[in-house]
C-alpha cells in the first residue's frame, strides 16, 4: 500500500517578514490605508464589491485620514494605480457629511437602506423620496424664473408697447409649460422674491 507524503508547511522567510513588518509600522496609518485600498480593489476584481461601494468606502477613509492631519499628497500615494492620477478639490465639510452618513449605513441593521440612512428617501409607503422633492423644487424655481424673465425683459425691450403685465407673463409661461395659470401663479408667488433679491444684490435690478 502506497502512502502519500504529507505536504510540508510552507516556510516563512522570517528575516523578510521582520523587514516588511518594520516597513509597515514605519508607514503608520497610511501603510494600513494602502493595504486596505488594495483589498477593496481585489474584491472588485472578484466581483465581491461594486465600484460605487468602493467609492463611498474610499472617500470615507481618505476623509478620515485628512481630518487626522495627513497631507493630501501622501494620502493619494496610498491609492491604487487603477484609480488613476486625476484629482479634484472638494470642500472638506461635504466629504465629512458623506463619510459620517456612510459609516452610519455600514453599521446599520441589515434592513436599513442606503437611501434611508442618507435621509434621501422615506421609510414606508406614502413618504416622498427626497429626490422627488428636489426635482419638484427645481421645477417650481425654473418656472418662477421664466415668469420673471418674461415680465422684466419685456419692460426693457425699448418699446413700452411690447411690455407685458405680470399676469400676461404668467399666462404665457402656463401655456408653454402646459400648466394651469393658478399653478404657475402659485410657483411664482412662492419663489420670485429670491430671484429679485439676487438680481438686486448684483446690481442688475433697480429699485
Amino acid at each position: 500500500m502506497k502512502h502519500s507524503r504529507k505536504k510540508r508547511t510552507p516556510q516563512l522567510d522570517l528575516d523578510k517578514l521582520k523587514e516588511v513588518g518594520s516597513h509597515i509600522r514605519s508607514e503608520g496609518e497610511l501603510g494600513k490605508l494602502t493595504s486596505y485600498f488594495l483589498l477593496l480593489e481585489r474584491m472588485e476584481r472578484d466581483r465581491g464589491l461594486t465600484a460605487p461601494f468602493i467609492a463611498f468606502e474610499a472617500l470615507a477613509r481618505i476623509t478620515t485620514a485628512r481630518t487626522e492631519g495627513y497631507q493630501e499628497e501622501d494620502i493619494l500615494k496610498s491609492c491604487p494605480e487603477a484609480w488613476g492620477q486625476q484629482t479634484v478639490s472638494i470642500p472638506l465639510p461635504l466629504l465629512m457629511a458623506l463619510r459620517d452618513t456612510w459609516d452610519l449605513y455600514r453599521s446599520a441593521d441589515a434592513g436599513v437602506s442606503l437611501g434611508e440612512t442618507f435621509g434621501i428617501e422615506g421609510k414606508g409607503q406614502g413618504k416622498d423620496k427626497m429626490k422627488r422633492k428636489f426635482e419638484q423644487r427645481l421645477k417650481e424655481t425654473r418656472i418662477s424664473n421664466a415668469v420673471e424673465l418674461a415680465y422684466i425683459s419685456s419692460g426693457n425691450a425699448g418699446e413700452q408697447s411690447d411690455a407685458v403685465s405680470l399676469d400676461q407673463a404668467i399666462e404665457q409661461v402656463a401655456e408653454f409649460e402646459g400648466l394651469s395659470v393658478d399653478t404657475v401663479k402659485a410657483y411664482h408667488k412662492k419663489h420670485h422674491k429670491y430671484l429679485r433679491s439676487e438680481l438686486k444684490s448684483n446690481d442688475l435690478l433697480k429699485g
